[in-house]
């Protein structure tokens, strides 16, 4: 159940079931135009002292008429420059902000507890925030994830059982509904810039998984492409059961139609394994039908939805990988992706 106050917790996926822009327009005042002298006519009977008063009258008015329309010009040089002056001021003031933050998301154990570091929530993570300007790349790295009590293991319980589903205090629950809802509450507060969404896999110890969607199981139903979560009355992801757009999403990348991860996995690769810490390997199939595959789908639904969205994309964690060489990993994986994008605007 996601709590509204930012910096609390989400998670991301789990399973591995089944294989404004402003437009300014400046208007410009109408100028106006400038009315010729008038020449006042004399009559022939008028003597020549008075045509001379009246000459240089006539004199008189044109010099006048003349510093006027001088005075005039300048008013208008110096209304002009106090536009583009405000023009100015107003573009700068109008300048969008900075996107320097990345989101991560777990489920399952380990994947929620290497992102502790990263959660706001002081009751996740009482030793305080870490991810204020990530190893200075200029980016705010925050985490979501469920808890699961009483143990904190899920394993010791049924699929669709609370300790498998997770707290409802926590985000992001093993539950369609509960993932669906929290995560676009998370993604419409936080607007990432980078979104690496993680569950507990199988034996690979980091896997990177290269696409999302596709699933057919369902014939013409989009909810039964999916493997029932087994909590609550509704099991399956049905169109008035979870978010518009995940329903829009899961109707439309299926039966063959996938999105492919929008992360660097090759550099990913190469950096992680580097490590010696566990296998690491690209996963060319998708992360499943569960969970896991429903937030992987998730996380690039957003990339395609959020423009400035950089990167995107999908990682198994190994079941019973220690907490320190995932942390390790997850910290190695985000320097790699942050490197890949480096920020071109101040925070």
């Amino acid at each position: 159940m996601r709590n509204t106050s930012r910096g609390w917790s989400l998670t991301l996926g789990l399973g591995f079931v089944g294989a404004c822009t402003l437009a300014c327009s400046d208007a410009a005042a109408p100028t106006e135009d400038e009315g010729a002298d008038e020449v006042g006519q004399t009559d022939s009977s008028t003597d020549t002292e008075t045509e001379t008063e009246t000459g240089e009258s006539s004199s008189t008015e044109t010099e006048t008429e003349t510093e006027s329309s001088s005075e005039t010009e300048t008013d208008t040089e110096t209304g002009t420059e106090s536009d583009t002056d405000t023009d100015e001021s107003s573009s700068e003031t109008q300048a969008p902000p900075c996107n320097n933050t990345v989101v991560v998301t777990g489920y399952w154990p380990p994947t929620n507890e290497m992102l502790r570091p990263w959660s706001q929530n002081p009751d996740q993570n009482p030793e305080g925030w870490m991810g204020a300007n990530w190893h200075d790349h200029g980016y705010d790295v925050y985490a979501f994830f469920p808890e699961f009590p009483p143990d904190g293991d899920p394993t010791n319980d049924e699929l669709g059982d609370p300790g498998a589903v997770g707290s409802p205090e926590s985000d992001l629950q093993v539950d369609y509904q509960d993932t669906s809802q929290d995560f676009w509450a998370i993604v419409d507060e936080y607007a990432p810039a980078i979104l690496i969404t993680t569950s507990r896999g199988g034996e690979i110890g980091w896997e990177l998984e290269a696409v999302e969607g596709g699933h057919a199981a369902g014939g013409p139903q989009p909810a039964l492409d999916w493997y029932p979560d087994g909590y609550g009355e509704v099991i399956f992801p049905t169109q008035d059961s979870i978010e518009a757009r995940s329903w829009a999403g899961i109707s439309t990348y299926r039966q063959g139609d996938q999105l492919p991860s929008q992360l660097p996995l090759e550099a990913i690769l190469d950096a992680t394994a580097a490590l010696n810490l566990t296998t690491v390997a690209i996963d060319q199939e998708t992360s499943g039908n569960f969970l896991s595959g429903f937030m992987g789908l998730h996380g690039l639904l957003y990339n395609l939805e959020a423009e400035d969205n950089l990167a995107a994309g999908h990682i198994h964690v190994g079941f019973g990988l220690p907490v320190d060489d995932a942390r390790a990993l997850i910290e190695t994986t985000l320097d790699v992706v942050l490197e890949a994008h480096p920020l071109d605007c101040e925070p």
